[in-house]
């Protein structure tokens, strides 16, 4: 997943400093914060890294990066470049978050969802920053929990958008359910969720953004590769088109030579799109 996130060679001047000042009035202007591993919760695996730019927190952007690794492994290291990149921008804030990961006794819903809000809460309990203006920005499961925590948990008035990078968001797709190969990838998510699909097609909606879209979910950017043997296509045309039918801003691009890991110039063209899609809600 890191071949699409090489934007990060743009990354100019990066910032190095501290926080000083400790009032609660968040109207009051504020030196950069730069700070890493920071603990959001009592589990070892919530973590985040804390960028936040000098300036007028209130009034403030927040984009929050949101790891893959079908939700039982990998680390916000995937999104290092792209944590580094917004920090050499100095624009809006940012954290990258770890969570708690998938075990047989805890699966992903609410537990990684519940990691979000909490990381978001940590920003003004520890840094005094209310972050009232977000973005939430996933890769792959990533995307699902992102997607699923801005469009079925988050105040609508807070998130001003969602950046989906190949997510899972509907696993009641007819595709994942046919004979094949795409069968044979569901009985994974079967197995993190620890549900059969058969008799359980009510909590695969419950855990499934796509059947959380409405007139106030945030707008939305969605990608996608043509060749993908992990995520079908499927799952962003559904989203794309139910958004289109509620009336929700959203963008949806296909890259039909590409597979889970974008090609080169597909990625670089995803990220550009991604950057202009947060420089314009955010």
């Amino acid at each position: 997943m890191k071949r699409f996130l090489f934007l990060a060679v743009l990354t100019g001047l990066l910032l190095t400093a501290c926080h000083k000042r400790n009032t609660r009035d968040e109207s009051q202007f504020r030196s950069t914060v730069l700070d890493y591993d920071v603990h959001y919760g009592s589990h070892p695996q919530q973590i985040m890294d804390v960028y936040i730019p000098a300036g007028v927190r209130d009034t403030m952007g927040l984009i929050v990066l949101v790891h893959g690794g079908s939700w039982y492994q990998r680390d916000k290291s995937d999104f290092a470049p792209w944590f580094d990149f917004e920090r050499g921008l100095a624009r809006y804030a940012v954290i990258n978050l770890d969570y708690r990961l998938d075990t047989p006794t805890a699966p992903p819903v609410p537990q990684q969802t519940d990691d979000i809000a909490a990381a978001i809460d940590a920003l003004d309990t520890q840094y005094h920053f209310p972050a009232r203006r977000i973005i939430v920005f996933g890769l792959s499961s990533g995307s699902h929990i992102a997607s699923l925590y801005a469009y079925r948990y988050a105040d609508p008035q807070r998130i001003k958008g969602v950046i989906n990078f190949v997510g899972p968001v509907d696993f009641n797709d007819p595709q994942y359910h046919t004979a094949g190969h795409w069968q044979y990838i569901f009985t994974g998510i079967e197995y993190i969720f620890n549900h059969p699909y058969q008799g359980n097609e009510s909590y695969y909606a419950g855990v499934s953004p796509y059947h959380y879209v409405q007139s106030s979910t945030p707008p939305s950017i969605l990608f996608y590769g043509g060749a993908d043997t992990l995520v079908p296509p499927t799952q962003g045309q559904r989203l794309h088109a139910r958004l289109d039918s509620a009336g929700v801003e959203n963008e949806f691009y296909l890259y039909p030579n590409s597979g889970h890991i974008f090609n080169n110039a597909d990625g670089w063209d995803a990220a550009q799109k991604a950057q202009h899609f947060i420089l314009q809600h955010l």
